[in-house]
């Protein structure tokens, strides 16, 4: 099944608004059988998900988090 790359991500945005906030974007989207696979970026996190169509299910991990610095500076 192939689809476009604009209805992959109108797809996949609400679900992923509504868990990670409105500042998210997506950066890849990919179909494998009937799951929708990528990359999206948060505030302070780069995350994978994979979102199963037939169910609705999003799963997500995040891959890089911003963190604060614990360290003082040297003087």
């Amino acid at each position: 099944m192939l689809r476009s790359v604009d209805s992959l991500t109108t797809e996949i945005s609400g679900p992923l608004t509504s868990r990670m906030g409105p500042k998210t974007k997506i950066l890849t989207a990919e179909v494998h059988g009937d799951e929708v696979r990528g990359l999206a970026l948060c505030p302070g996190k780069v995350i994978r998900y994979v979102f199963a169509a037939q169910t609705q299910r999003l799963r997500t991990k995040a891959l890089l988090s911003l963190t604060r610095a614990t360290r003082k500076p040297a003087a």
